[in-house]
């Protein structure tokens, strides 16, 4: 086989789906759509001085008022040792409680204090805006269907034993 000038062997061909984008790759678009709403989430609530992680965990405890770290880790789908950091940053700023001088292998619950009710609802206002149609660039019947498609792709996809809905 003769080599090209230059002395390098021709490049591959493209594959046509790389040589049109991953535009047209419904999967793609969804990631990236996810990241976007990701980072307009986490602009939204740091504005009343949140995080989507601290978030998710004042949801959570709000709903069920005594989890373990253990459980809320992999509910958030979170290390025990991340958990744990992050609770640690919870209970110092007043949000969550936990009990202390527990012995080993007893169940130790947090707890959701008033003033972390008051930052969960602080965040109320801002994510209500942040999940009206218009704001995401839709109609309400297209918000619904929307809605209705992410649940049936999240369905499909989310192969681990953790509850849904997560905020």
């Amino acid at each position: 086989m003769e080599r090209p000038a230059g002395g390098c062997d021709p490049e591959p061909a493209v594959p046509g789906w790389v040589a049109a984008g991953p535009e047209g790759i419904p999967a793609y678009t969804l990631a990236r759509a996810g990241a976007a709403m990701n980072a307009a989430f986490a602009r939204r609530l740091a504005a009343v001085g949140l995080r989507p992680h601290t978030f998710s965990v004042l949801v959570h405890l709000a709903r069920e008022p005594a989890l373990t770290s253990a459980e809320l880790a992999r509910r958030l789908a979170m290390t025990p040792q991340s958990m744990s950091s992050l609770l640690h940053g919870l209970a110092d700023a007043g949000w969550v409680e936990r009990p202390s001088g527990a012995r080993r292998g007893q169940r130790i619950d947090v707890r959701l204090t008033p003033a972390g009710r008051q930052a969960l609802a602080a965040a109320g206002p801002v994510l209500a805006e942040l999940g009206r149609p218009e704001a995401m660039g839709l109609t309400a019947e297209e918000a619904g269907t929307l809605h209705a498609l992410l649940e049936r792709v999240l369905a499909a996809v989310d192969t681990t034993d953790r509850p849904r809905r997560t905020p």
